[in-house]
């Protein structure tokens, strides 16, 4: 079987690409710059861009399923060409904001994205999985990465999330990629716990035996320091949206359990794999 992974240079598409090397299937990889591909030597890389129809169409050829992690223009054309070459199945890589109300709704860019890349699928009659993340692991990094002092700042310090270790999206979609009969519809993809910022720091402090403490700063001064300068307020309103009391609804589910047959990864786990990126 031809697998096509798109966004292998990111963090979610990379993992996917490493986990299928070595699977026995074809694995190619569609991306803009090879040069910052760091893929095992079995992946096949397709250099273009996800918007570019002829690009999609050369990535696609011979294809039976593809991981698809949207580019600029929410999958629209990838979903149309895909439709038009006959792929077998699908696997989005969506997120929970896809169906929860966050308090800026539609105009939530993140919202937006991922309802677009799901209704381009659906649209297109092209059979499809999509796996609503929720906020990743390493999105604690955010904070704690500048906690130089020992204190990490950060907005909704109390706002419990079930995050989740990417490697456990990247093992659902590999799941559905190779399985003989792939499972379509749509997938809570959490973490086994819902944790604050300050429960994650807790967790850091005992795992890697640090000492942090938590400050709460206002979703003002988090946009100020977490964003470069000039960022629209949109972008850092949606983007912070996904960590604050209206995501809160998102609870622990049985995505990852469901689709690999194994239990999501605890934080604790993913903090003592990433040990170096704390201060």
């Amino acid at each position: 079987m031809k697998i096509l992974v798109t966004g292998a240079t990111g963090t979610v598409g990379g993992l996917v690409a490493r986990q299928l090397s070595g699977s026995g299937h074809e694995i190619v990889a569609l991306v803009r710059d090879p040069a910052r591909a760091d893929l095992p030597a079995g992946v096949t890389l397709l250099q273009g861009d996800l918007t570019d129809p002829d690009a999609v169409r050369r990535a696609l050829d011979g294809v039976d399923r593809a991981f698809l992690n949207m580019a600029d223009d929410n999958g629209a054309v990838f979903a149309e060409v895909a439709a038009a070459a006959g792929v077998g199945h699908v696997v989005l890589l969506s997120s929970f904001t896809a169906v929860t109300d966050l308090p800026s709704g539609a105009n939530n860019i993140i919202t937006a994205r991922h309802q677009a890349g799901e209704q381009a699928l659906t649209a297109a009659g092209v059979p499809s999985t999509f796996l609503r993340a929720a906020g990743f692991d390493y999105n604690i990094l955010m904070w704690a990465a500048g906690a130089t002092d020992g204190v990490v700042r950060a907005p909704n310090t109390e706002v419990k999330l079930p995050v989740v270790d990417p490697a456990d999206i990247a093992a659902a979609a590999v799941a559905v990629l190779t399985a003989t009969d792939p499972r379509t519809g749509a997938f809570s993809i959490t973490g086994p716990d819902s944790l604050s910022v300050r429960d994650q720091v807790s967790v850091v402090n005992e795992t890697l035996g640090r000492s942090y403490t938590v400050q709460e700063i206002s979703p003002a001064e988090a946009a100020a320091a977490a964003f470069p300068a000039g960022t629209p307020d949109f972008v850092t309103t949606s983007v912070l949206e996904t960590m604050g009391p209206g995501a809160a609804v998102l609870t622990p589910a049985d995505g990852v359990q469901s689709l690999t047959g194994n239990p999501p990864r605890p934080f604790a786990a993913w903090v003592a794999d990433h040990a170096q990126a704390f201060v």
